[in-house]
């Protein structure tokens, strides 16, 4: 009976683990997490978002942490697409400060948590020449307009664009051994997103 429980413990873990994440879940919600590239067994504060009911694991007392990254990056669209002039395209990010929070209170086997994050987005690109599918519709004029004599094109394409989702979570935790801890939490998101 111990093993058939067990192995359903580990089935039913493993499937709701599989489903968490999505469109607002960001892996890099800590500073922490640049260090270590995972954070899923965290015990620290950072715990507040990976894994609220390691919290139990701290000592009495209140915690807080803020941390900022920094976040440059480059990205490069690539396409297929026969028609287009160019088969990539540029893009430069630049988030000058990534902030998160996290607020956390334990006393015994309990313990509340919070946190204040971007959960997505967190930022804004910039596209000098534009997005493929910007282009896309003026390319396919030339080979319609072909038969009065249109070549080729040109277009002049900009785009620069900015999202972010901004978390706001509560969690409450509970150790019942001292090899089982459980947490529930929820997390409001707001989203703002922006483009030119």
């Amino acid at each position: 009976m111990k093993r058939i429980t067990i192995t359903l413990l580990s089935v039913l873990l493993s499937f709701s683990a599989t489903f968490a994440g999505g469109i607002v879940t960001n892996t890099n919600l800590s500073a922490a997490w640049v260090r270590t590239l995972v954070r899923d067994a965290s015990t620290d504060i950072d715990a507040a978002f990976y894994n609220p009911a390691g919290l139990t694991q701290l000592e009495d007392g209140f915690y807080v942490q803020l941390s900022s990254q920094t976040i440059f990056q480059t990205r490069t669209i690539t396409n297929d697409y026969s028609g287009l002039n160019n088969s990539e395209y540029l893009g430069d990010t630049f988030v000058p400060s990534f902030p998160t929070i996290y607020l956390g209170y334990k006393k015994g086997k309990f313990a509340v948590s919070g946190a204040v994050i971007a959960i997505g987005g967190g930022g804004s690109a910039e596209f000098k020449t534009g997005l493929p599918s910007f282009e896309k519709g003026i390319a396919d004029l030339v080979p319609a307009l072909a038969s009065s004599g249109v070549t080729a094109y040109s277009a002049d394409i900009y785009f620069k664009g900015s999202s972010a989702y901004l978390g706001f979570q509560l969690n409450v935790s509970y150790q019942v051994a001292d090899w089982l801890s459980l947490g529930v939490g929820g997390r409001y998101v707001t989203i703002m997103n922006s483009s030119v």
